[in-house]
């Protein structure tokens, strides 16, 4: 993952969800081989790219579609609320439904998938819809499918170390910064 989008998911953590974030230092840090106050010491940037490589393997999957969702829900309200609004599912108009009454079929499902693919990068739109696909109420084998016979979205590139809820493998373990 980019650093810079690293640094945005976190931050956005660090600014909207302190728990989440917290949440996330406790999980990162033992595996830094750092103390807290260390890691705390270092460049914003620096310890979110850090985060990034931790969040990339599988057993941190939880961890990592909190953030990710987190992220969509505060920096991408506009492109929740399409993707709602095009399934005709209710939400509260920043993107976040409360339940999801009924599966959509396949055709409004590709007629969101296209409509997002309008409007927004195919990787984003991928990083989106498989973290919406996570959400316990949903897991639409449809969705699924769609999302993975979708030329657009299997040739997006996917940036560098995108956590495995895109099912890009994890990094190489890097040794930490000397403390």
């Amino acid at each position: 993952m980019p650093a810079a989008l690293a640094n945005d998911i976190c931050i956005t953590a660090q600014t909207t969800n302190k728990r989440l974030y917290n949440t996330a230092l406790e999980v990162a840090v033992p595996r830094m081989a750092m103390r807290r106050g260390k890691v705390m010491e270092m460049p914003k940037i620096q310890r979110h790219a850090f985060f990034a490589k931790i969040f990339a393997y599988p057993q941190m999957e939880a961890l990592t579609f909190n953030l990710l969702s987190n992220w969509l829900v505060e920096k991408q309200v506009d492109m929740l609320v399409l993707w709602l609004d095009t399934l005709g599912i209710p939400h509260n108009g920043k993107g976040c439904a409360d339940n999801f009454p009924f599966v959509p079929d396949a055709a409004k499902l590709s007629e969101g998938i296209a409509k997002l693919l309008e409007k927004y990068d195919p990787w984003l739109v991928k990083l989106y819809l498989v973290t919406f696909n996570e959400i316990d109420e949903t897991h639409w084998p449809e969705l699924n499918r769609l999302i993975n016979e979708n030329e657009t979205l299997q040739n997006a590139p996917v940036p560098e170390g995108m956590p495995g809820l895109l099912g890009a493998t994890a990094p190489a373990a890097e040794p930490a910064p000397a403390s």
